[in-house]
C-alpha cells in the first residue's frame, strides 16, 4: 500500500510539474496558485496556507503579480486591507490543465461500479 501512494505521489508531482512549466511558474508559486483556484484570500491567509513567513509571502506575491498570474483587489471584510486573487487568465489556464487530470480520472472510474467508487472516495478522504 505504501508503494503505491508513493507511486500515486511521484505521478502528482510529474503532473504538477508539467502544470508548473505550462504556468510558467515555480513549484512554490504554483502551490499559490492551486490555494487561490478556490478564490481570493489574504496574504496572512495564504502564507499560513503554504507555511510561509510574511516576507516569504511579500516575494512569492510580487512575482506572481509581474507575471500576471495576480491581482491585489480590496478585501470584503474590510476595504483598508488587499487580498490576492488570480487573474482570469491564469485561473482559466489552471482551469484547462487540471480539467484533463479529471478526465483522466474518471475515465479510470468510468467502468466501476458507484459502490467501488464510493470507496475509492473514503479511502482517499481517510489518506488525506
Amino acid at each position: 500500500l505504501l508503494a503505491a501512494v508513493r507511486l500515486l505521489y511521484s505521478a502528482i508531482e510529474r503532473f504538477d510539474q508539467h502544470v508548473a512549466a505550462s504556468l510558467a511558474v515555480d513549484r512554490s508559486s504554483l502551490r499559490a496558485i492551486n490555494a487561490l483556484g478556490q478564490g481570493p484570500l489574504s496574504p496572512t491567509a495564504l502564507a499560513h496556507e503554504l507555511g510561509l513567513t510574511s516576507g516569504s509571502i511579500t516575494a512569492l506575491l510580487d512575482r506572481l503579480e509581474s507575471a500576471g498570474h495576480i491581482s491585489r483587489i480590496p478585501s470584503s471584510g474590510d476595504r483598508r486591507r488587499r487580498d490576492v486573487q488570480l487573474t482570469p487568465a491564469t485561473y482559466a489556464q489552471a482551469s484547462q490543465l487540471y480539467t484533463q487530470l479529471a478526465k483522466a480520472l474518471t475515465a479510470q472510474f468510468a467502468a466501476a461500479p458507484a459502490a467501488t467508487r464510493q470507496q475509492a472516495l473514503a479511502v482517499m478522504d481517510r489518506l488525506t
